[in-house]
């Protein structure tokens, strides 16, 4: 498996605005960590293939830290 850094624009469902996010992906290539982008929760809609900005491949003590610093982000979990 390779890890993946992969950001994700989306609507902040507050004040309706464009942000951008980053999730980190553990997957066997790049098409699949930017499936796994694209179907985040944060990008439902017909614009989710678009959402997908950027991935990048990591190492795993990136990922590793990217996963616990999700935990904080108050844009991910507030459905």
């Amino acid at each position: 498996m390779n890890y993946y850094k992969v950001w994700i624009s989306c609507m902040d469902m507050y004040n309706s605005k464009e942000i951008t996010i980053v999730r980190y992906f553990k997957a066997k290539d790049i098409l699949e960590a930017y499936e796994s982008g694209s179907n985040d929760g944060k990008t439902k809609g017909k614009y989710s293939r678009k959402a997908v900005l950027l991935v990048k491949p990591i190492d795993e003590k990136e990922y590793i830290i990217g996963k616990s610093m999700e935990r904080f982000n108050k844009y991910l979990y507030n459905f």
